[in-house]
């Protein structure tokens, strides 16, 4: 400062200093929301492991029923060939070998059809994982692979520990704890001194004289008292929301693993009794009218029941790993 009258010159220095750790309360703060962040982080994580899970599998779905399709169509040229041979050997009428053409045509045109289902599926996951759409994949895993039978009990407690929206709930907790704490350092009065010179000043001829000053706020009308109230509320509503987490991630879990026991039924069931007995069907049918015993139509129909019980196993597998994904979402851990 440079005035008129004396001491003319006064160059100053002025600094706060900060009382009641207000500067650690706001790094703990600043912590606590990047853990926040990173958590985020974990929890966009794990659902694209889900979505990637689920992409997998539909692909092998996709695949399984491009096998069986194919497996259709050589179905329908082995029954068209029954049918030209008996029509050679004059056992049927023409319209039988037509019929029986027909289904090649349409075995045909569904296999084209599940082709390019597969493709699709197959660009649906390069999406997820950043890849080109027609980018080659390496499916290891098959849906005929069913992993060992899982405890819920003991999934509850791991997800307990290591569910990600569970730790989150606890971070938002410490969080808002850290938020606390800074608010009633605020309270604190802080001190700024100001130490500086006075000089060009008649009274002292020898040299500059030495000057410091000391102010403390008083917080007559702000004592902080709206934001602490205000931050202990929200820190009640956090640890209520976190028990009420705890309870969702069990009822979750639970809910999650009895979808995937009843999906694993189905399979089995599918596996024990539906395929065999399908199977046997369109074999004897198919042997009936080779020697003339049953009607086209007949293992037409016998055939198509086949597939149709084939294409739903399929499906049935593709629910149980879409269960197995689900139930590892809900845990919020890897299984």
């Amino acid at each position: 400062a440079y005035t008129r009258a004396e001491p003319h010159f006064q160059p100053s220095v002025q600094q706060l200093i900060e009382l009641g750790g207000k500067r650690g309360r706001r790094i703990d703060v600043a912590r606590n929301e990047l853990r926040l962040t990173e958590l985020d982080l974990d929890a966009a994580l794990r659902t694209l492991r889900h979505d990637v899970r689920a992409g997998y599998f539909n692909i092998g779905l996709a695949r399984n029923t491009v096998v069986l399709g194919q497996q259709a169509v050589d179905q329908a040229k082995e029954l068209a060939d029954i049918a030209r041979t008996r029509f050679d050997a004059g056992d049927i009428a023409q319209f039988e070998v037509l019929q029986a053409n027909l289904a090649v045509d349409r075995a045909t045109n569904d296999l084209a059809r599940l082709e390019n289902t597969e493709r699709i599926a197959r660009a649906g996951l390069n999406q997820l994982l950043n890849r080109a759409p027609d980018a080659p994949l390496d499916l290891r895993d098959s849906l005929f692979v069913k992993p060992a039978p899982i405890s819920t009990v003991e999934l509850i407690g791991r997800a307990l520990v290591a569910n990600v929206d569970l730790r989150t709930a606890e971070q938002q907790i410490a969080a808002e704890q850290s938020r606390l704490k800074l608010a009633r350092a605020q309270r604190v009065p802080d001190i700024t001194i100001e130490p500086g010179l006075e000089t060009l000043d008649s009274a002292h001829p020898s040299g500059p004289g030495f000057k410091m000053s000391v102010s403390v706020p008083l917080p007559i009308f702000n004592r902080g008292t709206a934001e602490i109230k205000r931050s202990s509320a929200m820190l009640e509503q956090l640890q209520a929301e976190r028990d009420a987490t705890r309870q969702r991630v069990s009822a979750d879990i639970g809910r999650a693993a009895l979808n995937l026991e009843s999906a694993r039924k189905q399979v089995e069931f599918y596996e024990s009794r539906l395929l065999p007995e399908a199977e046997r069907v369109r074999e004897l049918a198919n042997e009936a009218y080779r020697i003339g015993q049953t009607s086209l139509l007949s293992v037409i129909d016998a055939t198509r029941n086949a597939r149709e019980v084939r294409q739903a196993y399929l499906q049935a597998l593709t629910d149980y790993q879409t269960a197995l994904a689900d139930l590892e979402q809900a845990a919020g851990v890897k299984m």
